[in-house]
C-alpha cells in the first residue's frame, strides 16, 4: 500500500449519531392524500366542451404547452396567454405496451403514441385509432384527434386520433 492511500484511509474517522428525535408515522403511499390542482386547466377544459384546443403560452420565451403548465421548465415563467392550436398534430414518438388480460390471460398489444400538436412545442400521450398496424407508423406521422361525439370537457373527450394522408414525398 502506497503512503497516500494509507493517509487517506486514516484520515477517515467514523462518527457516531445520536438519535436526536424520532416521529411514529406511515410509510405507505396509499395513506397520503394528495390534492391535484387543476384551477389553471379550466380555460382549456371549456374549450374541449366545444370541441377546440387551447393552449397556454409563455410570455418569457413564446413556448407554447399543450397540456397546460403552471411553470415554463425553460425560463421559469408562469404562461399568462391563451392560444389556439390545431386538432391535427404529428407522432413524436411511439412505444408497444404490452398488456395481459387479467380475466383471460392473453398478452394484448396496446400503440401509445406521443402526439406534438399542430401549435404546440410540447407532447402529450395519446392511442391511435383502434385497427391501425403499429408497424404502419412512423415518426412524423400526421394525425387529427378524433372527438366523442358527447365532448364533457375533459382530455379524454379525444378518443384517439386518425392518421391522415401524408403530403410529404419520399426521396428519390
Amino acid at each position: 500500500m502506497s503512503k497516500l492511500t494509507q493517509r487517506k484511509s486514516l484520515d477517515y474517522i467514523k462518527k457516531d449519531y445520536v438519535r436526536t428525535r424520532t416521529m411514529p408515522g406511515s410509510w405507505y403511499l396509499s395513506s397520503y392524500k394528495f390534492r391535484f390542482n387543476i384551477t389553471h386547466h379550466q380555460p382549456m377544459l371549456e374549450k374541449l366542451k366545444e370541441k377546440k384546443l387551447i393552449a397556454n403560452q409563455c410570455s418569457g420565451c413564446n413556448r407554447v404547452f399543450f397540456p397546460p403548465r403552471l411553470v415554463c421548465g425553460q425560463c421559469l415563467v408562469k404562461p399568462d396567454r391563451w392560444v389556439d392550436i390545431r386538432d391535427t398534430a404529428r407522432v413524436a414518438t411511439y412505444a408497444i405496451a404490452y398488456l395481459k388480460n387479467p380475466d383471460t390471460g392473453q398478452v394484448e398489444e396496446k400503440p401509445m403514441i406521443l402526439v406534438q400538436h399542430d401549435g404546440a412545442d410540447t407532447c402529450s400521450i395519446a392511442e391511435l385509432a383502434p385497427g391501425i398496424n403499429v408497424k404502419d407508423t412512423y415518426i412524423g406521422m400526421p394525425i387529427k384527434a378524433h372527438w366523442k361525439e358527447n365532448a364533457t370537457g375533459g382530455l379524454m373527450d379525444i378518443e384517439y386520433y386518425d392518421p391522415i394522408p401524408d403530403d410529404a414525398k419520399d426521396i428519390e
